[in-house]
């Protein structure tokens, strides 16, 4: 999956940043059930109800990754306890198996539902992720209107893509102008 953000990146993206508040992204268990469509190669599917009927609980792990995520960028220690994370994977242990293409991949140890082995792939995902090394390539853009999460392509990268770069020069000459 070159190219491809990990998959905590585009689960705590399911929140989108509004001037200086978040938005909340997954309003259904529909949204969960589409954002798990979206990434089908790596997670199972769930289905809305199911969705549904645990959406607080998916929230407050994505709010606790997005914690995670945001310290790791800042180079902080990760914000204790991270129990929710944890929790996710213990109810579905992963193990890493070869696929025929040669690339390892997760698996659950045993029988899950569908919903518990998706938290579970995205904790993990988050472990990796809060635990890399100083310097990963990990960034929060800072365009306005944006604060997602993303993968840097080069050093010194601050958005996470072409069009948050511009809005962001835009701002940064529109405050320039007012100044003067």
């Amino acid at each position: 999956m070159a190219g491809r953000a990990p998959l905590a990146v585009t689960f705590a993206n399911t929140r989108r940043r509004r001037g200086a508040a978040y938005q909340e992204l997954l309003l259904s268990g529909t949204d969960l059930e589409a954002w798990a469509q979206h990434e089908a190669e790596r997670v199972p599917p769930v289905g809305a109800e199911a969705a549904q009927e645990r959406l607080e609980e998916v929230r407050a792990l994505r709010d606790q990754i997005f914690a995670l995520l945001k310290a790791a960028v800042a180079g902080e220690p990760a914000p204790r306890p991270a129990e929710r994370v944890n929790a996710a994977l213990r109810v579905v242990p992963l193990v890493p198996q070869l696929e025929p293409d040669g690339h390892a991949r997760l698996h659950p140890a045993g029988r899950a539902e569908p919903l518990d082995e998706l938290l579970a792939h995205v904790a993990a995902s988050a472990v990796e992720l809060a635990g890399a090394a100083p310097g990963s390539p990990l960034a929060l853009c800072d365009a306005p209107s944006c604060g997602q999460f993303f993968m840097r392509h080069r050093r010194g990268q601050r958005w996470c893509g072409p069009a948050c770069g511009t809005r962001a020069r835009v701002a940064r000459h529109a405050a320039h102008r007012r100044e003067r």
